[in-house]
């Protein structure tokens, strides 16, 4: 049997490699479906922004609980994101339960569990921007998001219909990007497995 080499022991496994089984790159389905989820509840808000607050907070609510609990599993999946990504979910997650729990509170309620989860996903993206791959994806979202999230919870008093829209256009704008950094990082697991 031969001795491994300091480069054997010291050097982590490629990213993507197939025989790595918590590759970032074989869980590249759970950003498509984030995405996808986030882009159709950016249009269910959009289609119809004048919605009662009950409604938008049940819908935004449960879209939370389910991002929440994906970012999760994305973040122990993979060592590279940190514990960001388990503040990230934490806070979603308990974000999520306040609209479910408390739909019929006002708007400054609503907007200000949205605006603190768009400014902390923003500010994680800006720093994955920073130090992480995928670095135009990541600055781009994390722009668009700490924009919303910074519009949002500047003025909690806007109407129902203003937040609907400023939400719509965020979800409808992360799903798009997180939907295409899926599709990359699937096309890098395929090119890992040739």
């Amino acid at each position: 049997m031969p001795t491994p080499s300091i480069t054997d022991i010291y050097a982590p496994p490629a990213l993507g490699s197939r025989d790595d089984q918590y590759s970032p790159l074989r869980y590249w389905y759970l950003l498509t479906a984030t995405g996808a989820f986030g882009l159709i509840v950016g249009i269910l808000v959009l289609s119809d922004p004048s919605r009662s607050l009950k409604t938008l907070a049940v819908i935004l609510g449960i879209y939370l609980l389910l991002v929440g609990t994906l970012v999760i599993i994305r973040t122990a999946t993979d060592e590279d994101r940190g514990t960001g990504g388990f503040v990230l979910g934490a806070v979603t997650l308990i974000a999520g339960v306040i609209l479910i729990r408390h739909p019929s509170q006002s708007v400054v309620l609503i907007s200000m569990a949205l605006g603190v989860y768009f400014l902390i996903d923003g500010a994680l993206a800006l720093a994955q921007a920073i130090i992480g791959p995928g670095r135009l994806w990541a600055l781009i979202r994390g722009v668009v998001l700490v924009a919303a999230g910074v519009l949002i919870t500047s003025s909690p008093e806007i109407s129902v219909k203003t937040l609907a829209l400023f939400t719509g256009i965020a979800l409808c704008l992360e799903g798009t990007i997180q939907i295409v950094e899926s599709l990359m990082l699937r096309s890098l697991h395929h090119q890992a497995g040739a």
